[in-house]
């Protein structure tokens, strides 16, 4: 697993799911083996997260999150 952290462009479905997304390529998803909502560190002003775990074309597994009511989409992490 590699921790990533850096902003990508995802394009969604129309229930606001990542459907492909751009990290050194375009990657399909093909397939949400998870998603969840973390909370972060509040304390510190960090507001709410969205995360999905992403099965892409090919076989990749990939982490995204997006910050709740936000269009900006983070490559969270890589998973070998």
């Amino acid at each position: 697993m590699a921790l990533i952290g850096k902003p990508v462009p995802v394009e969604v479905d129309a229930s606001g799911r990542p459907s492909r997304f751009f990290w050194r390529r375009w990657h399909r998803v093909t397939g949400i083996l998870d998603e969840w909502r973390e909370a972060g560190a509040w304390w510190d002003g960090e507001e709410e997260r969205r995360v999905v775990r992403v099965l892409v074309e090919g076989g990749g597994v990939f982490e995204l999150e997006r910050v709740a009511g936000s269009s900006r989409w983070v490559l969270y992490k890589v998973y070998d």
